[in-house]
């Protein structure tokens, strides 16, 4: 970003956090939730996480947040990922919303589950779930730089 001599630091960085986009991360596992703030960086997104008691308390923190992408934990309590993204796809204001559902499971244990959900991707708690986050995010990123 260039600095304009007329600018001041603060009003650069005020313009900087308007122009960041939410990741929220939605999870019952709280030790998981506070990794996040620690492993997932990224210039253009803010970094939201909420620990959900069950599926429902999901659905209304989205649609209060209002997110850019959404990180869903697929087993939720009483409610799981897949039960409650056609209810989050139902908003209208929430319809576009990338929504990636994240699991314990293997994605050959989930994928059945979800046959007719609309979602954009599965991501497994390994080893490389912090990388495949960043992936997902620098691509949202690129593509909002092309549709621009």
């Amino acid at each position: 970003m260039l600095l304009l001599k007329s600018e001041k630091s603060s009003d650069i960085w005020a313009k900087t956090m308007r122009d960041q986009k939410i990741a929220f991360f939605i999870d019952d596992d709280l030790a998981f939730l506070e990794l996040i703030p620690y492993t997932v960086r990224h210039p253009r997104f803010e970094v939201r996480t909420y620990q959900a008691l069950n599926g429902y308390q999901a659905i209304d923190e989205v649609i209060r947040r209002k997110p850019d992408v959404v990180f869903l934990d697929f087993r939720l309590p009483r409610a799981n990922g897949g039960q409650i993204l056609p209810i989050l796809r139902s908003v209208k204001s929430l319809a576009h919303v990338p929504v990636y559902l994240v699991t314990g499971l293997s994605k050959a244990e989930v994928l059945p589950l979800l046959t007719d959900v609309n979602f954009d991707g599965v991501l497994v708690k390994n080893e490389s779930i912090w990388a495949e986050v960043l992936k997902v995010l620098d691509r949202l990123d690129q593509s909002e730089a092309v549709a621009v």
